[in-house]
């Protein structure tokens, strides 16, 4: 008995003590930041690092197609220039802004989106922005957590007579159309998946929980995605 009760109390600290790792690890990341605009080939903002507020830190603005997920542009700079507004506002001492330029003629049009790291994290916000159009919009990233993702297409056998109709109504598309439960995420939900953009047009029979089902237009393409585990973000425009 008395080995036993020596046993659950080293088990007892043991379980503490990682607790504790964790807890310290989780608080340890203070990288914060803000993608302010985009001014033609410049996109400005500011990165600090809490807990070495004096100390600039290192930023990373990267260009994703939204429809594809694939990185075109990825561009570093330091955050250390001098601003009234950011030192107005408690930032540290100020100069903590940053300019990237970015070369959009050597990219396509699209829609893409930007996203800011700061020394090496990546920061839940990004901007949607249409190069063709001009029209820019500010999205925030909300984790919804890992879920599994599978793949369907028209055929008889993975939409069950459906075809193409979504439950919204629409013509589900590649590279835009996911089927989710809607009781974890709603329809209409805009969702952000391993860099790709996608809209919750869709529900499936065997989609339950934390499952989403990705459209493609051939059944080989479902067959080369499988199952895989992405983490899952809400876009807030």
């Amino acid at each position: 008995m008395k080995k036993i009760r020596m046993t659950i109390s080293v088990l007892i600290t043991i379980l503490a003590m990682l607790l504790n790792t964790v807890c310290a690890f989780a608080s340890t990341s203070k990288n914060s930041g803000h993608l302010d605009s985009i001014d033609g080939n410049k996109i400005s903002g500011w990165a600090w690092n809490s807990a070495a507020p004096d100390t600039p830190v290192s930023v990373t603005v990267t260009v994703v197609n939204a429809h594809t997920g694939d990185s075109l542009l990825a561009e570093t700079a330091t955050a250390d220039i001098e601003r009234d507004d950011l030192k107005t506002s408690g930032i540290g001492n100020g100069a903590h802004g940053f300019e990237i330029m970015i070369d959009w003629s050597s990219i396509p049009d699209n829609t893409y989106m930007i996203k800011l790291s700061v020394n090496g994290q990546a920061l839940p916000i990004a901007y949607q922005y249409d190069t063709e159009t001009g029209i820019i919009k500010n999205a925030t990233l909300v984790s919804l957590g890992t879920f599994k993702t599978t793949a369907y297409c028209p055929c008889r056998s993975c939409s069950e007579g459906y075809g193409r109709l979504t439950k919204t109504g629409t013509q589900a598309t590649a590279s835009r159309t996911v089927a989710v439960d809607p009781r974890v995420i709603p329809l209409g939900s805009h969702l952000l998946i391993d860099g790709v953009e996608y809209i919750a047009e869709d529900v499936g029979g065997g989609v339950k929980g934390k499952h989403i089902d990705i459209f493609y237009n051939t059944h080989s393409e479902t067959k080369n995605h499988g199952v895989e585990r992405s983490e899952v973000y809400l876009i807030q425009s």
